[in-house]
């Protein structure tokens, strides 16, 4: 039987997507839609499959992977080769009993218990009612650290993550500029007459020799600065 993946066609408008690479957009398409996924969203995808079905090199994939776990967006195990789609849950609904049960099936197959009560949760905030007797969801398997997971955990395609970096960007990109006209201008006053240097008492640099000022003169020099 045909196994079909469905993309709204929201996702070409979402803020998150809109800003994404080309590059990006194709791997986050493969990754709700490749050959390997599943109705719950976790499912075990090696690299070497993503490199089979996408034509991306190792360096690639794992950077794309890596680069989609910092926008909060999946959970790649390393150890299981699993990988849960965060939100996933948000545009596949659990609520015929068909769907119900082939979650329920697929859940007693996954490995990393980690992933299995992620996705419990995301359960619960969406008010889907899951069997949860035969799923194991103790620490006797592979696990990932889940407070590390959690605090990365957000909701949609990710333009709230998208946001946070811009900002991110915008005050590193205010910082760098504040810096660069502190320097120029602290490079053009310190070729004026008027700058002193603090330093012992005749020390020498690059060939010139610099008296150590009095405090009159520190004084003027600090409002100096004060004005730049």
């Amino acid at each position: 039987m045909a196994v079909y993946r469905h993309i709204h066609i929201d996702y070409w408008q979402d803020g998150f997507v809109l800003d994404l690479t080309p590059e990006e957009k194709y791997f986050y398409i493969y990754l709700m839609t490749n050959s390997k996924t599943s109705q719950c969203g976790i499912y075990e995808l090696p690299k070497r499959i993503i490199e089979t079905e996408t034509g991306y090199n190792r360096e690639t994939v794992e950077k794309l992977l890596k680069r989609f776990e910092e926008y909060g967006k999946i959970i790649y195990s390393e150890e299981s080769k699993e990988i849960f789609i965060k939100n996933w849950l948000k545009h596949n609904k659990v609520v015929s009993p068909k769907v119900k049960k082939c979650v329920e099936k697929e859940l007693l197959d996954i490995k990393n218990i980690d992933l299995i009560n992620l996705f419990l949760k995301e359960c619960d905030r969406y008010g889907y009612s899951i069997d949860r007797g035969n799923i194991n969801t103790t620490m006797d398997s592979v696990s990932i650290p889940i407070a590390k997971v959690e605090n990365n955990f957000e909701y949609g395609y990710g333009e709230k993550e998208k946001q946070k970096e811009k900002q991110k960007e915008k005050e590193k990109e205010k910082y760098e500029a504040g810096e660069k006209n502190r320097g120029g201008s602290y490079g053009k006053y310190k070729n004026e007459s008027r700058k002193f240097k603090y330093a012992t008492e005749h020390e020498k640099e690059d060939g010139v020799l610099y008296q150590k000022p009095s405090e009159e003169q520190l004084r003027k020099f600090r409002e100096e600065l004060k004005r730049i």
